[in-house]
């Protein structure tokens, strides 16, 4: 029994990333996309404490810091110019531009991070099921074989070098040899359980019926209110947002950065919606504290 954020419906869980998916590429106000960035470093550190958070922090600032750096060299367009480069302008709109593209492009992968440790196979498949199942199967099939492939090559590498056969020693034409010979035993490992995975589903009527979760998920009625808070809280942010608030004009000329009384609006909008897990877990460590 999952409790916090993962005890949530899936369908509202799911609707939860995608406000977060289409927030992140529909504002580009450097300070929506600032603290929506720091929301979901939260919102990650409360799943474990950001294990999985951390693998990802080199690559954030190595590819944040390439995006900045090089396209202001790239993109000549822009009236406020810094400097001349090779006699092509270095201006301020395209660097702007370079930080909001690096800023978006984090909020995806934090987005998606999340979502890997909280929307597993099971309600993967129970969202999409009902519309696409065929899609969902092949798609969830495709996913768990990356890993699993990954799994029984290393095994295959472990068993071979006992054997002294390796790719890391020897000739060319050697590791080539242990390399094929290795690829060889996965393919046959792989399309053997292939087969006995569908004699399986087979003779336990896959596709037959209506397919019924392992885990029978019900809407309740504290689902159902966060549902409609997400979706009344982004509908504004759609409203505003098609408006022009929230948003930045960077070509041809940087329009102004200045905040509205419906900039702000929607700001809490946005924070409300993406802080959801935190105020999800938050209640439950409050809830947790006072029962003891």
């Amino acid at each position: 029994m999952e409790n916090g954020f993962r005890g949530y419906h899936p369908f509202v869980i799911f609707f939860y990333y995608v406000c977060v998916g289409v927030l992140a590429m529909y504002f580009n106000h450097p300070v929506f996309l600032a603290v929506a960035c720091l929301l979901l470093v939260g919102v990650n550190l409360t799943h474990d404490n950001g294990k999985a958070l951390r693998k990802w922090i080199p690559m954030f600032v190595g590819m944040s810091a390439v995006i900045i750096l090089v396209n202001p060299f790239l993109n000549s367009r822009g009236t406020t110019i810094f400097f001349y480069f090779r006699g092509k302008q270095v201006t301020l709109e395209a660097t702007l531009y370079g930080v909001v593209m690096s800023m978006s492009l984090v909020l995806i992968l934090l987005m998606f991070i999340s979502f890997n440790l909280i929307l597993n196979g099971n309600k993967f498949l129970f969202v999409f099921s009902k519309f696409l199942p065929r899609t969902a199967f092949l798609t969830m099939l495709a996913i768990r074989f990356v890993p699993l492939l990954k799994g029984r090559l290393d095994e295959i590498n472990d068993v071979q070098r006992i054997r002294g056969m390796t790719m890391a020693a020897g000739t060319v034409r050697e590791r080539a040899k242990n390399g094929m010979v290795m690829m060889q035993i996965l393919l046959t490992w792989s399309l053997e359980e292939a087969i006995e995975t569908a004699d399986s589903m087979k003779a336990r009527g896959y596709g037959i019926g209506k397919r019924s979760p392992y885990v029978p998920y019900r809407m309740t009625k504290c689902d159902k209110g966060w549902l409609m808070t997400l979706l009344t809280l982004f509908t504004l942010c759609i409203v505003g947002g098609s408006l022009g608030y929230g948003k930045i004009i960077i070509y041809p000329e940087l329009g102004t950065l200045n905040f509205y009384v419906i900039d702000w609006i929607l700001l809490v909008c946005m924070v409300i919606i993406l802080s959801f897990p935190l105020l999800v877990e938050g209640r439950e460590q409050v809830r947790w504290k006072f029962s003891r």
